[in-house]
């Protein structure tokens, strides 16, 4: 199988470059080719596998589906009765030099251009899940440099919670993942509006709630090989649309 086709630019062809609209252009700081564990161990890839979101395969458990944000557009745009438009409307919130997480459908068929023997890649902005930004804040009286978090397009970062237990002897399901429900790690602004009126969402989530999510709602890893995790250590979430959370289960009193 043929490999997927890159177009090679010059460092001043890529700097005057203008983007499509509605999407931002990442640069690949990690790379699945002859990707290691954290234990050193070699896992092999190839990057022609074919895969779809959602799937277990490992081509798809290997994909780069994060790198640093180098061009934003000027604006998004959207309009509810223009097929071009995104699918709701929102900020933009990308800043050039973020590192943010994508779609592993985008990171295998988005378009790929080398420049400098580097890899960049055309992402819609829609499939960007959250971004990690340095920043500074006090701590007794001097700056400290920390990540900022930022969720993007309304998604949410859910951490998966155990099988509620059926009795005290119960000793199966808290090794068991529970499908319905999350507790919210990460959470940001919601999107304004939706192309499809029908949609809706709850507008205020906090971090620490418990949640219940729809029915049919898709559930994958923001990292799917927590071996080769980067975002959070070894910590493993899902990401989900907000309109795919049904209700507020539970809030921590902290809240």
């Amino acid at each position: 199988m043929p490999k997927r086709p890159q177009i090679e630019l010059t460092k001043e062809e890529l700097e005057r470059a203008e983007i499509p609209m509605n999407h931002v252009l990442i640069k690949m700081v990690f790379r699945a080719e002859g990707a290691t564990t954290k234990s050193g161990v070699i896992i092999g890839f190839n990057e022609d596998d074919v895969y779809a979101e959602g799937d277990d395969s490992h081509s798809a458990n290997l994909a780069e589906v994060h790198g640093v944000c180098v061009k934003t557009p000027k604006e998004l745009y959207f309009n509810p009765d223009d097929p071009k438009s995104m699918d709701w409307e929102t900020d933009m919130e990308l800043e050039v030099g973020d590192m943010v997480w994508y779609s592993v459908l985008e990171a295998k068929n988005s378009v790929q251009l080398i420049c400098e023997g580097v890899l960049y890649k055309s992402v819609p902005y829609q499939d960007c899940y959250v971004a990690k930004r340095n920043d500074y804040r006090e701590i007794n009286g001097s700056p400290q440099l920390y990540y900022k978090i930022i969720p993007l397009n309304g998604f949410v970062l859910l951490r998966p919670l155990a099988m509620p237990q059926i009795s005290p002897l119960d000793a199966i399901s808290d090794t068991q993942i529970d499908m319905t429900r999350g507790k919210v790690a990460f959470v940001g602004k919601p999107v304004k509006t939706y192309k499809n009126a029908s949609y809706n969402h709850i507008d205020d989530l906090l971090v620490g709630d418990e949640v219940l999510l729809d029915k049919n709602a898709p559930l994958f890893y923001l990292e799917r090989s927590k071996q080769l995790a980067t975002f959070d250590g070894d910590n493993q979430y899902w990401v989900v649309a907000r309109r795919r959370i049904a209700m507020i289960l539970k809030r921590d009193e902290e809240n």
